[in-house]
């Protein structure tokens, strides 16, 4: 679930709508299940390679035949020569493995804002899952099936990860303290609901759950201490009056 938080994530963080990240991703799901170093798997028995083996064969160069193999690699599963060069060639010049996932990110990203402009503004601007499905499968991805039953498939895909992430609470860049604070004002719920809440939103159950206590205790403490310090000036004005009456007297 984080590794899919993550992809959701980053492309929120570069102006796509909720809808336009929901569409893309269902085709990535489609295309390699979220796997960066996913080899397409009918060329798997004729390569000799599974995902892992491909990934690294590429990275320390045993295997050159990355770019012609036809074979479909990654997130979006680049086949075409041109793109697997350029995939290759950035991935080098980036240090990263060929299967990282972040680096696969940034170069989806770089290639729909250099040649696929149409598509990325769509994804910006639409507000629906299918739109932006039909929108990334056929002008994007463009694959072997394009009928109109993979297209109503791709476009479920999407609303799946629409259904998951559009309405979560927005979490980034918050911090466990303030996390904690949302939690002892019921803003996740209660019992195991919040800590699955918790989770998917990718924090530490652990971390906020100590942080709650700690904010808590000093809570208490404060509360016992001005209760301490409400009683004694009570005591202290009780005698002062007392001492008063009596010279009054």
């Amino acid at each position: 679930m984080i590794q899919i938080e993550k992809i959701w994530d980053k492309l929120i963080s570069v102006g796509m709508t909720k809808a336009g990240v929901a569409g893309l991703m269902g085709n990535l799901d489609a295309e390699s299940a979220l796997n960066p170093k996913n080899l397409q798997n009918s060329y798997e028995k004729s390569l000799g390679y599974t995902d892992e083996s491909y990934t690294k064969a590429v990275d320390n160069g045993t295997y050159a035949n990355f770019v012609k193999d036809c074979a479909g690699y990654g997130l979006a599963q680049w086949t075409y020569w041109a793109r697997k060069q350029e995939l290759l060639s950035y991935a080098k010049a980036c240090k990263k493995s060929i299967g990282d996932l972040d680096m696969q990110l940034n170069f989806l990203l770089k290639e729909l804002q250099e040649s696929y402009s149409s598509v990325l503004k769509t994804l910006k601007t639409t507000t629906s899952v299918k739109t932006a499905s039909y929108c990334v499968m056929c002008q994007y991805e463009s694959p072997a099936d394009t009928s109109e039953k993979a297209k109503a498939r791709r476009a479920l895909l999407g609303q799946k990860y629409y259904d998951i992430f559009a309405t979560r609470p927005e979490t980034i860049n918050k911090s466990i303290s303030e996390i904690a604070q949302e939690v002892i004002k019921g803003k996740w719920s209660n019992g195991a609901e919040r800590k699955e809440k918790l989770t998917n939103a990718g924090y530490d159950y652990d971390a906020i759950q100590t942080e709650i206590n700690k904010i808590l205790y000093q809570a208490t403490e404060t509360f016992e201490s001005e209760t301490k310090e409400k009683k004694q000036i009570k005591i202290s004005m009780d005698n002062k009056i007392y001492s008063g009456t009596l010279i009054e007297e």
